[in-house]
């Protein structure tokens, strides 16, 4: 277990290392001039002096490589920058916006691993139900149907047509709901077709039906033995969507204007706010990265043939 947390310890900084190079890369190659742009968006015909004022305080007249090492440097010590819009600090913005992600990535992830256990416990028990079937063909349309057009969906229907909940915006308890069942779907969906198809193949195995044929219950045998079996690859599968649900809120926080963190990245790419969207990026994929490490050590802990690897 010691040397599967060092080898991962040491691919994850690396790892860390080279996305913090294509963050500040990617956002600072971007066509155009930030600074021409910032001045337009509050009213200013840019100048050239006016211009070159601007670029010399945001330090890009600088080298690009004097620049990531700055950028880099103020990472390191927790500090992200200012906002080019407002000045404030790019960390308290995250900050302020965090919860409410995390709050939505939260709920979607319930959804997702409900609604997947339930249905894949409900396939494996009765496989030619009719039921079974619909389920079936509902994660094929879902697996193939983006998440803004379920949240439109679920707007017309759900907010609009039956005005059970509010159609966007953090405005009570029930606001989450929308935006949750949104991510949560295309998750579920995912979950779903991995979960139904570890357990039709684990109870085609000669221990389960032995179970079966000493009389254990279908259903006891479903849910103690082949669930079990299936547990290491619906977990690594968890890890992966969650992964998925913490860096793909960008739509859906936008679409319901939920106020997230996603929400503040989008604003802040239409005012070409860098500090902002480096922080965002960064911040994202260190969580995505995260995630997936935190899901192998669980795993390596829960099954012995991946410590042994």
């Amino acid at each position: 277990m010691t040397g599967v947390v060092l080898r991962r310890g040491t691919e994850l900084l690396f790892t860390l290392l080279t996305l913090s190079v294509l963050v500040f890369l990617l956002t600072s190659l971007a066509p155009g001039d930030p600074a021409e742009e910032i001045l337009r968006r509050g009213g200013v015909q840019p100048t050239a002096a006016g211009v070159v004022a601007l670029r010399a305080e945001f330090g890009l007249d600088q080298p690009l490589f004097t620049r990531y090492l700055r950028w880099l440097s103020g990472v390191l010590r927790g500090d992200l920058g200012r906002s080019w819009a407002d000045r404030s600090p790019v960390i308290g913005e995250l900050l302020a916006r965090l919860p409410a992600t995390l709050r939505l990535a939260g709920a979607a992830a319930l959804v997702a691993v409900v609604l997947s256990g339930v249905a894949a416990v409900r396939v494996a028990l009765r496989p030619r139900a009719p039921g079974s079937r619909a389920i079936a063909l509902v994660t094929v349309a879902m697996a193939g149907v983006p998440p803004y057009v379920v949240g439109i969906v679920l707007i017309g229907v759900v907010a609009v047509g039956l005005r059970a909940l509010p159609t966007g915006g953090d405005v009570g308890p029930g606001a989450v709901v929308l935006p949750a069942l949104t991510l949560g779907l295309a998750g579920a969906a995912t979950l779903l077709r991995l979960l139904r198809a570890d357990l039709a193949g684990s109870s085609r195995l000669p221990f389960v039906k032995l179970a079966t044929a000493k009389g254990l219950r279908r259903r006891r045998t479903v849910m103690v033995h082949a669930l079990r079996l299936a547990a290491p690859n619906a977990l690594t599968a968890a890890g992966m969507v969650l992964a998925e649900l913490l860096a793909g809120a960008v739509v859906v926080e936008t679409l319901f204007s939920w106020p997230g963190v996603g929400q503040l990245a989008v604003t802040a790419i239409r005012q070409r706010d860098l500090p902002i969207v480096q922080a965002y990026v960064l911040v994202a994929g260190v969580a995505t990265v995260l995630v997936l490490a935190l899901t192998e050590l669980c795993l390596a802990a829960c099954d012995p043939r991946v410590r042994r690897r």
